[in-house]
């Protein structure tokens, strides 16, 4: 298996094309999207399909966080669950859910450093496919926009789409330098592993074979053709006519594997993420710590999440509805599992600080509200006080600051009492 895989990756690009069914002109336009333009000349088929390879895993990664954000609406400033709502939690278009939505949104700026989304007369959400744009002072115009290959009719201004921008370009240059480099070593690794587990052996002549006059057609058929077969054959019978001899060579005693070839592949998922700027262990997911999360969250997802929630502001809801209390917050609790066990004592803090109700707590977990008064009511432990009562008994004058004596003789507690 391994054998065949090796063979498959020298093949030269026609080969590939054949095989594939898939042209390198079409290969090279599916790598525009993320390959630099002034280097796609140097990168061939097999170094394209490595950059897809580590560059669409990490974007799926940060498209699933993306997409389990909760994103929570509020009017007047009292959360609702009302036509914005559900359309950027539940259906942002009859033919996507939610998570479909945000993955293709994600896909779409990474790809290109920049994604519209364009609302329907029907109010359906679109990621765009392709779209032009005319910038002005006044505001941009977009046209020729095209969804889910339709072309959507009409000429939007900029207040009527949400336009989102990254600077993708240190990326892109990062991602086609590592393809270029990174596949050039694999394909010498591949060479090497092929010549150690190639078949060697050497073909003796003697001056009266050679000496015959059939000598060319008698040896090219023999090299061409009888060793081709014997070589390729699972089981085979090599004739030998008189004054030939072959002798076949001993195997190398360190024949070698493919861990050189995984370790080259390891370094291109390394440096992909590295570009990214994304621990390694959330690609892969092996040993991701909560340190790998947190850089992850704070690099990668966070900046995303706010810019998509600050042009919903800017655009759906305006300045004059922000002001009045009617605006989205986007809400990452739903991003990581969360095991109730490990968040016990965590939860218990929240509740007994005051900070948070009942149903607070159960809306971050995922579970349903209690339809209860005390679910939404504060509670705070009664060890929480404040200075002044806690100071009540204390001598200012006296400079060790220490309790005043009661007519018993025994101190009088200054703060313990809070908690009885």
């Amino acid at each position: 298996m391994a054998f065949n895989f090796f063979k498959w990756l020298l093949r030269k690009p026609e080969a590939q094309t054949q095989a594939g069914g898939e042209s390198t002109a079409a290969v090279k336009v599916a790598a525009e999207g993320f390959l630099d333009e002034d280097l796609q000349s140097r990168v061939t088929g097999l170094e394209v399909y490595l950059c897809r390879m580590a560059f669409w895993a990490i974007v799926r990664k940060i498209g699933s966080a993306v997409a389990a954000v909760e994103w929570e609406t509020y009017r007047r400033g009292k959360k609702v669950k009302a036509r914005e709502y559900w359309a950027w939690n539940s259906e942002p278009n009859p033919n996507q859910s939610r998570e479909a939505f945000f993955q293709s949104l994600v896909g779409q700026l990474y790809q290109s450093q920049e994604a519209l989304i364009v609302e329907t007369r029907g109010g359906a959400r679109y990621v765009a496919d392709a779209f032009s744009v005319t910038r002005s002072l006044s505001g941009d115009i977009y046209r020729d926009i095209i969804v889910r290959g339709e072309s959507v009719p009409g000429v939007f201004c900029s207040d009527d789409v949400i336009h989102l921008e990254i600077d993708g370009e240190r990326i892109r240059r990062v991602l086609t330098a590592i393809a270029a480099a990174e596949g050039q070593l694999m394909k010498s690794a591949a060479t090497g592993f092929m010549r150690r587990q190639g078949v060697r052996g050497v073909l003796k002549i003697d001056d009266t074979a050679e000496a015959e006059e059939d000598f060319e057609e008698t040896y090219s058929d023999l090299v061409n053709t009888k060793f081709r077969k014997y070589f390729t054959s699972d089981s085979a019978v090599l004739p030998m006519f008189s004054g030939y001899e072959y002798k076949e060579n001993p195997p190398p005693s360190n024949p070698g594997d493919t861990r050189d070839m995984r370790h080259l592949m390891d370094d291109v998922v390394e440096l992909t993420a590295q570009a990214f700027g994304s621990p390694v262990s959330i690609l892969t997911g092996k040993s991701v710590t909560a340190a790998d999360f947190n850089t992850f969250m704070t690099f990668n997802v966070l900046p995303i999440v706010r810019m998509i929630a600050g042009e919903i502001n800017r655009k759906v809801f305006g300045h004059d509805l922000v002001s009045a209390g009617t605006y989205v917050v986007a809400n990452c609790a739903g991003v990581r599992y969360i095991d109730l066990f490990d968040v016990a004592n965590p939860i218990d803090k929240l509740i007994g600080s005051g900070g948070f109700c009942v149903n607070d707590i159960r809306v971050r977990l995922g579970l349903d509200v209690i339809d209860e008064p005390w679910a939404w009511q504060h509670w705070m432990t009664k060890n929480y006080s404040s200075v002044e009562d806690l100071l009540v008994g204390v001598d200012s004058t006296d400079p060790a600051g220490q309790p005043e004596k009661k007519e018993d003789g025994n101190e009088q507690e200054a703060a313990g009492g809070a908690g009885e």
